[in-house]
């Protein structure tokens, strides 16, 4: 019997963890206009979080998120090179799923963007490299370098990121051309198409989805890299397919945008009309927000505060997403810094919603004087140091027990593998190739041949793959009892990996050919072109004529027959209906004739694209003078902003760039006597013609409304014509000249 004392003290403590304790932070969702049957939940926010970007969750489904606080932390964009950004853990130690735990796993980081939890380890950005480290619950070991040139340029807005375990086993990011993937101990590097600006989603068949600021949803219509087997084809259908429907965005308040004095960008009441900012595109796979969303299509504008939604619809093996609401969104703030950046398919079903929480976003080497005169008008550059996620679920399912995160075993995860959830089958594929978890293959190889659950065996072969587990009497008994079209396309593509029974082969192929499936049939004419026999020709001949004039599935064979291009033109020349096939392989032989490569490559070197350039060499050349805001500084310089010596006369500008400037001038109508002169740059060894390019691109973009965009070879017209020029130019002389 326990002691009186004993249980009144355990008791005490039972009541103290039962009972809900307030969360650190206002949880408030008062600022959401959200569509009916839907409810929103703040689960983090400062001062737990900080202007997240990225989020992954661990393999226990804790939350870890890298913070960005140097990203444009005043209008200026100073201190940017200051390593100041953190990856995070975020922790509900109470059990009712709202973070109330903060623990800072790395810091002093260099404009990290992306992170994911992969073989039982965290890999991370940090400045322009890819790291990985070996994660012991939350102690890291030493970091190992991945890759050196994850960053090889551009603007932080134009940088790789959120990097994405695939169902193929490979790693990918967005706005890359570089995929990733551990095997055998060593870390495998493999150039791949490009995809978007800022994150990547992927549907359960494993196709792509991603966009960039005025497009807001493309897609691929096949797996990653099967489409560019053959180097002498540029592949322009089956990639980047933009397949919204409408790009009509529909906010609350009138918007600060880039460009917001151009025609047809705000409406009367000064709100934005299309996108301009379109990110993280995230096909939906999770089971609570209702059936009816399943694999919509959910985009961010973080410009116009608002989420959109939607609806996919696939008819012909061609996708079109469509708006699901009329005139409205799916989620729309009143709060001008809700700045949804990432959108995420949780491991409870929901969605969760990354909110950056921030007045500025766009980058200072991208910003007009426009946006700028917006920003201070509405006190914008004062939000800092915030940060929210927010989980969306259907009114239905809002009511549930927020699941502790638990440590699962190697059966635990097999179970997984043939979820229900999306989530959970990637998860477990991901951690049993990690495990390589040899011992429970019959039972992963049970699931690999369960027709009743198709996905379930879908990830079982993908993981059998990762585990270097997959033979060929799996591969033949699942062909044989398979009936579901995507499992049929992962069957064909692993057939390549067991040739020694080609024509049991293509007697398979055969059967799936009568099926006449447009996504099996692509899948078909890239394995026969590689077989190089008479019967896989033949076929694939058949096939050929049937959809000469696919586009996509055109492409699909010429990634196929590498090296046999010359041979099927004149072979398919006397078919009907492969015009476009014909024309196709007429362009990947002229491309091969002058060794002019199609395919991705990899990046060999770092390069700086010109508007980072250009803001970078003007901080250094002219915002001592003219200040980083272009209003000039008194007794010094005149301002920038708005001078007719920016936005007037491009010729001018570059003459005046080149040599200099000395006595009086007016600008604005208000004449000024400098005490300095302004020295010309022409004979500055360190400043070539694409730098003063770059240099004048980013001060007319900032300080005018003139087009900023003009051909290097303007610079290097006038260098040359000025070249013996050792005098300044007074405001009237050059005006003559």
């Amino acid at each position: 019997m326990i002691p009186l004392r004993y249980s009144l003290s355990l008791l005490i403590i039972l009541l103290f963890f039962s009972c809900s304790q307030e969360p650190p932070f206002d949880t408030s969702t008062d600022e959401f206009i959200l569509q009916d049957g839907f409810t929103i939940q703040t689960i983090a926010a400062e001062p737990l979080l900080d202007s997240p970007v990225a989020l992954s969750f661990d393999n226990r489904d804790r939350i870890w998120a890298v913070e960005l606080p140097g990203y444009m932390r005043d209008i200026d964009g100073s201190d940017e090179e200051k390593a100041d950004g953190r990856i995070v853990l975020l922790e509900d130690k109470n059990g009712d799923g709202v973070m109330d735990s903060r623990r800072v796993i790395l810091d002093k980081l260099q404009a990290p963007r992306t992170l994911l939890h992969v073989y039982g380890g965290l890999l991370y950005s940090n400045g322009g490299s890819l790291f990985w480290a070996k994660l012991n619950n939350t102690i890291l070991g030493e970091p190992l370098l991945v890759d050196s040139l994850y960053v090889v340029g551009g603007n932080i807005e134009h940088q790789p990121n959120s990097l994405h375990y695939h169902l193929d086993n490979w790693i990918y990011s967005a706005n890359s051309r570089t995929r990733y993937r551990l095997k055998d101990g060593a870390w495998l590097k493999e150039a791949t198409s490009f995809r978007g600006q800022w994150g990547l989603s992927a549907d359960i068949d494993g196709r792509f989805y991603y966009n960039n600021n005025h497009l807001p949803v493309a897609t691929d219509y096949a797996m990653p890299n099967q489409l560019i087997q053959n180097p002498w084809q540029k592949v322009q259908y089956g990639h980047t397919q933009d397949v919204a429907s409408s790009r009509e965005i529909y906010g609350y308040q009138a918007t600060a945008v880039n460009r917001g004095y151009q025609e047809g960008v705000l409406d009367a009441e000064g709100k934005i009309r299309h996108f301009t900012s379109a990110c993280s595109p995230l096909v939906y796979t999770g089971n609570r927000l209702g059936s009816d969303l399943f694999q919509d299509v959910f985009v961010c504008a973080p410009e116009a505060n608002l989420i959109k939604r939607y609806v996919q619809q696939v008819k012909d093996g061609q996708i079109t997403a469509f708006p699901a609401y009329d005139s409205t969104e799916f989620l729309i703030s009143k709060d001008e810094t809700f700045r949804p950046v990432n959108l995420y398919n949780a491991p409870d079903g929901s969605m969760y919603i990354l909110d950056l929480r921030k007045g500025i976003i766009q980058h200072r080497a991208y910003m007009t004087s426009y946006l700028r005169e917006k920003i201070l008008e509405r006190g914008l550059e004062t939000f800092n140091g915030r940060g929210r996620i927010y989980r969306v679920t259907s009114t239905d399912n809002e009511s549930f027990r927020h699941k502790k995160p638990v440590l699962r075993s190697d059966a635990d995860w097999v179970i997984m593998l043939a979820s229900d959830l999306h989530y959970e089958r990637l998860a477990a594929q991901k951690e049993l190739v990690h495990r390589q978890a040899t011992a429970l293959k019959s039972s992963i190889e049970a699931i690999a041949l369960n027709t009743d659950n198709p996905y379930g065996q879908l990830h079982a072969l993908w993981t059998l793959e990762g585990m270097n587990e997959l033979d060929a009497a799996l591969w033949q008994k699942a062909a044989n009892v398979s009936n579901a079209p995507i499992v049929h396309e992962t069957l064909i593509r692993f057939s390549a990996f067991f040739t020694d029974d080609k024509a049991n082969q293509l007697a398979y192929f055969r059967r799936l050919a009568a099926l006449d499936n447009r996504q099996i049939d692509q899948q078909l004419v890239m394995r026969l072109g590689g077989m190089n026999t008479s019967g896989a020709d033949e076929l694939l001949l058949e096939l050929a004529s049937g959809h000469g004039n696919d586009a996509v599935l055109a492409e699909a064979l010429i990634s196929g027959i590498h090296n046999r291009e010359t041979e099927f033109l004149r072979r398919i020349r006397p078919l009907n209906g492969t015009d476009s096939l014909q024309n196709f392989l007429k362009i990947a032989l002229a491309n091969a004739e002058s060794n002019t490569v199609q395919a991705p490559q990899l990046p060999k070197a770092f390069y700086k694209d010109d508007r980072t350039a250009g803001f970078e060499l003007y901080q250094l050349h002219c915002a001592g003078c003219h200040g980083m805001d272009g209003k000039g500084i008194d007794n010094m310089a005149p301002p920038l902003l708005g001078s007719e010596f920016v936005g007037g006369s491009l010729d001018r500008l570059i003459l005046l760039t080149l040599n200099g400037l000395k006595g009086p001038l007016t600008v604005n109508g208000k004449r000024y006597k400098m005490n300095a002169e302004m020295p010309g740059i022409k004979n500055n060894p360190a400043l070539s013609d694409e730098d003063i390019t770059a240099l004048l691109t980013f001060t007319r973009n900032s300080f005018s409304f003139a087009n900023p965009w003009f051909p290097v070879e303007k610079v290097t017209k006038w260098r040359e014509a000025t070249k013996d020029r050792t005098e300044l130019f007074t405001a009237e002389e050059l005006e003559r000249y």
